[in-house]
Formats: structure tokens, sequence, C-alpha cells
């Protein structure tokens, strides 16, 4: 079984190999344009890569789940090395699916899991409330409203939704009204990007991740059928032991290897930088630092895959923290190495340090370090519950 799983595996790297050329060829034109890159997508649904959080009996990889998370890891790095916006973009839609597939009840798979797999439909995780030019204290969680009778109506605004504008389904993180801690409250509600309550709003004209179409989302009165409220309040926090946060590691290390691999082949092709020994040096010390942090990502893939979820979600914070400095400064050395030229946007190093400038503002380092310094003070940590960009904290003192 595991000889079958792990050919599998060897096929969808294989095909992310093979599409790296052409999906490269495309990057500069779909970051001038901030566009969607739809041509990729239908050759990611071709190579069966947009139904990897799918459940297996449904036709999907099933990753992202017990046993099945460093390979999913392995495919968002492999991707990222190629280009970290695709990564992204696959990214979202994965966790949105993989989160319908495993909070969902068996009659909302039968509903919706078809649709991904057959017909390659994209569903977008929108829970973002920051706005673009507010500050923290405008952010205000959205609940929603219930209905004399039953029911909910949902009306909320949120940014930064990445693949909202390609996606067929926006999975929309909100709440149920109610006393108790907003994370027992969180609801999951699936909403059809075509609903006539929906408005995207583009706003999205930054330095970096152009493609990512991160529009802001507007939702006005949507009456939630019954079917597309994505299990129990609270699911997520309470039954779901899955974060978001290595993956987010994995893209910055696979950013930071496309980096590397640009400035060897730089190199390569001249011979009087390559004979300098402070070139090679460099060289040398930097693919150090990426083995040294692709082996934390995968010693955290490999805490998932055992089950030690907050030891695993721990592992993960470290991981991200050691990817991120990584892209930065791997980014930054490389244009040291190569020089002026490649200032010049028709080569790939300018974008890739747009983007990882641009992503690594996700989340704030420092809250995750804090995290990490308590849990070592406290001699204990809950994967679920801490304050950080992918988790929401339990009331605690």
């Amino acid at each position: 079984m595991q000889v079958m799983s792990d050919e599998i595996q060897a096929e969808r790297l294989r095909r992310i190999d093979e599409l790296a050329r052409v999906i490269r060829s495309r990057a500069r034109a779909l970051d001038d344009a901030r566009e969607f890159p739809a041509d990729t997508f239908t050759e990611l649904r071709a190579a069966g890569l947009t139904a990897l959080t799918v459940p297996v009996e449904y036709g999907g990889g099933g990753l992202w789940w017990e046993g099945r998370y460093r390979d999913y890891y392995e495919v968002v790095e492999a991707l990222a090395l190629v280009d970290s916006v695709t990564a992204q973009l696959l990214q979202v839609h994965s966790h949105a699916v993989g989160i319908v597939a495993r909070l969902g009840s068996e009659e909302q798979r039968r509903l919706f899991m078809p649709g991904v797999v057959e017909q390659g439909k994209l569903m977008a995780s929108v829970g973002s409330e920051a706005k673009p030019s507010g500050k923290l204290a405008d952010i205000a969680r959205t609940e929603l409203e219930a209905l004399p009778g039953g029911g909910y109506r949902l009306t909320c605004q949120k940014y930064f939704a990445s693949l909202a504008p390609a996606a067929d389904e926006l999975l929309i993180w909100t709440a149920v009204p109610g006393e108790g801690p907003y994370q027992h409250r969180i609801a999951i509600v699936l909403v059809p990007r075509v609903a006539p309550e929906v408005e995207l709003i583009d706003q999205w004209d930054v330095m970096g991740m152009r493609a990512t179409v991160s529009y802001s989302v507007r939702i006005d009165g949507y009456v939630v059928p019954r079917e597309r409220l994505i299990g129990e309040p609270g699911a997520w926090t309470r039954r779901d032991p899955r974060t978001f946060t290595l993956a987010f590691a994995a893209n910055h290390i696979g950013a930071a290897g496309a980096a590397l691999e640009f400035t060897i082949d730089w190199v390569r092709e001249r011979p009087a930088l390559a004979a300098s020994e402070v070139t090679r040096v460099a060289l040398g010390t930097m693919s150090s630092e990426l083995h040294a942090a692709r082996s934390g990502l995968y010693a955290a893939a490999d805490l998932w895959d055992q089950g030690r979820h907050d030891e695993a979600e721990l592992a993960s914070i470290r991981a991200l923290h050691v990817g991120k400095r990584l892209a930065l400064d791997l980014t930054q050395r490389a244009f040291d190495i190569c020089g002026a030229r490649v200032a010049f946007r028709d080569h790939a190093l300018e974008r890739i340090y747009r983007d990882v400038r641009t992503f690594s503002l996700h989340y704030r380092d420092e809250q995750y370090m804090l995290q990490v310094g308590q849990a070592l003070l406290d001699r204990t940590f809950s994967a679920k519950g801490y304050a950080g960009a992918s988790t929401f904290p339990h009331a605690r003192a």
C-alpha cells in the first residue's frame, strides 16, 4: 500500500516538474496584469492536483490528513519552487476543500466533492477582516443573523480573498450569534461566488503576489441553506486538528529554492563570477541554510503524520519562522551575487523577491515567536489554543 502511495506522490511531483517551464513562462505577464493563472489551473486540474485534499473514496488524494501531511507539503514546496503565486492559490483551494471534506456531513461530501473531482471546481477560503487601509482596531468579527423559525442570514465584508474571482465557491469564516468565545462559535458557510448577494471588489494593486487576485468580498443578506453550513459551530476548533501554518513555511522554502536555482544558473553562465571563491562560499552557505529549513519543514510534517498535533504545530511555527527569514535573506543575497542586471523585470529574481516580501507579510513573525517563547516557559502548548494567523485563541488570562 505504501509503495503505491509513494508512486502516486512521485507522479504528482513529476507532473509539476513537467509543467514548470510553461508556468514560469506565464508569470511575468500574469504579474503585470494582476490576472488569475487560468491556463495553469486547467493544467493542474488535468494533472489531478486540484483534488489533493478530496478524500480518497471520492476520487481525490486524501492529503492534508493523517498519514498524508508530508505528501501535501511536498507538493506545495515543489510548486512554490516553480511559482510561489501558483502554490499559494492551490494551497487556498486545497485548504478550503479539505475543510469541507473533513468537517462536512456525508451528505455534504456527496454534494460538493464530485464537483471538485469531476468538474474541477475551485474553492476559496475567505476569512480576513483586516481592512487594507485600516487599523488593527478596525477588525470586528462578523456573526450570522439568526432568522425567525431557524436558519441564518450572512452579511459581511472580507479582504485579501485570494482566488475569489476564479472560485466557484467561497468558504466564508464567520460565527453563530450567542455567548462564549468566538472560536467556539465559528461557523463555516459555503457561498456560491455567482450568488446575487456576492460582490467582488478589486483593490488588489500591490507590490507582489499580484496574480493571486486577492480581491475583497462583500456579501449582503445571503440566506444560508442548511446544506451550506459546514460542520457544527466551533467544529474547526474542537474537532479538526489541522492548521495552515506549515503550508506557508513550505511556500517560503520553495520560493527560497527558486531564488537559489536562479542564482546558480546565473553564476554558471559567467565563468569569472563562478571562479570567485567568495561566490562559491556564498552559494554553499545559501544551500546549507536551505537544507536546514527544509529539514525543519519535513520534521514538522512527520509529527503531523504521527498524530502529535500540538508538537507538530509548535514545530510548524518554528519552521515558518526559519522559512520566512531564509526566503527574505536568501533573495537579498542573490541580488548581491548576481549584480545590478537582475533588477530588470525580465529576470525572474525581481519577481521572486517581490512575491516573498509581500507573502511574508501575511502574518507577524514576532507574534508567533511570542507563542513559542511562552510555550517554553509554560512547558505546554495547544495547536488550537494560541493567537496566530491561522488559528483562534482559546479564552485564557
